[in-house]
This record gives C-alpha cells, structure tokens and sequence, in this order.
C-alpha cells in the first residue's frame, strides 16, 4: 500500500475531524455541567476545586486527543495502510463471492 493512497489522507482528516469534535462535546458538556451545578458548588464552597478539577480534566483530555492526531499523522501510512489493505481485501472477497462491492 503505497503512502500516496489518496484514501490515507481522507481517513486521516475524517478520524481528525471526529477527535476534534469529540473534544468540543466534551469541552461543551464540562462547561453546561458547570453552568447547572454552580449554586451547590458555590453553597458547599467549592466552586474553586471544581474550576481547578474541571480544567485539569479538560487539559489532559485534549492534550491526549492532540497528541493521538501527532501521531497518527507521522504515522498514517502504516495506520491507514493496514486498514486500507483490508478494506480492499474484503471488497474483493465479495466480488469473488457475487455480494457486493
């Protein structure tokens, strides 16, 4: 499977596109969680710890997610490669059998 594969690169793009995403959601439901929880944080006093866990939370998170998209994209030939051949090898088993492409 050639790197040039035009397949590795739209692969690539969608799982990147879909990680992003992910990460927003989870950026979006910390931040409503926040929203709706904030008068007991605030009645308990802890609206600071909260704040300080909810970041390091969120920070880990993407910092992951950003490091998966480094090295999935240094390494998409052999990532996507592997799936792209498999792909194309059960393509061509169902042709071979009559179902479809």
């Amino acid at each position: 499977m050639s790197h040039q594969d035009p397949r590795v690169g739209r692969m690539f793009r969608r799982d990147s596109i879909a990680a992003i995403g992910a990460v927003i959601t989870v950026w979006l439901i910390y931040a409503f969680t926040f929203w709706m929880m904030r008068p007991a944080f605030a009645a308990s006093g802890l609206t600071g710890i909260m704040i300080g866990l909810g970041a390091c939370v969120l920070f880990l998170n993407t910092a992951a997610v950003l490091a998966m998209i480094r090295h999935y994209g240094e390494d998409r030939a052999a990532i996507y490669g592997t799936d792209i051949y498999y792909l194309d090898r059960l393509r061509q088993v169902r042709r071979e059998q009559g179902g479809q492409p």
